[in-house]
């Protein structure tokens, strides 16, 4: 069963990778590294969350997902933005992407968030395809 935990400091440099991977299949440059994350996902101050999943301890990430937080001021309270959401090609289809998605939207709702944005390129029609089939459950 694989488990879906946020991220702590020491897969800073996987998630790094996957991040690289998921620029790569959209054809761009990636420049987040491990330094960057362990600077800015971390910590009182940070940035942004990044959640990952694996299938234990000590194994490669099998996916993640990075989120930051805002404030709606008309409505008064926390939003969450969803920023990348990648899966590992070999676990794609595999209801990974949705385990993943469930999670973040706990942690909206543990925010106290109203809203969940979610931001893929216009190009990139498989994830319009995902996102628009969970937006319907």
């Amino acid at each position: 069963m694989v488990q879906v935990r946020r991220a702590v400091p020491r897969d800073a440099d996987a998630i790094a990778r996957l991040a690289r991977e998921a620029a790569a299949e959209e054809g761009v440059a990636c420049a987040l590294d491990g330094d960057r994350i362990r600077a800015h996902a971390f910590g009182q101050n940070s940035l942004f969350e990044a959640w990952v999943a694996q299938d234990r301890a000590n194994t490669p990430l099998l996916a993640h997902a990075i989120i930051t937080k805002s404030y709606d001021i008309r409505r008064a309270c926390p939003t969450i933005v969803l920023c990348e959401l990648y899966v590992v090609p070999a676990h794609r289809r595999s209801g990974l992407a949705r385990q993943v998605m469930s999670v973040v939207a706990q942690r909206a709702r543990d925010i106290g968030a109203r809203e969940l944005a979610i931001t893929t390129g216009v190009e990139n029609a498989v994830a319009q395809r995902f996102f628009a089939a969970i937006g319907d459950e």
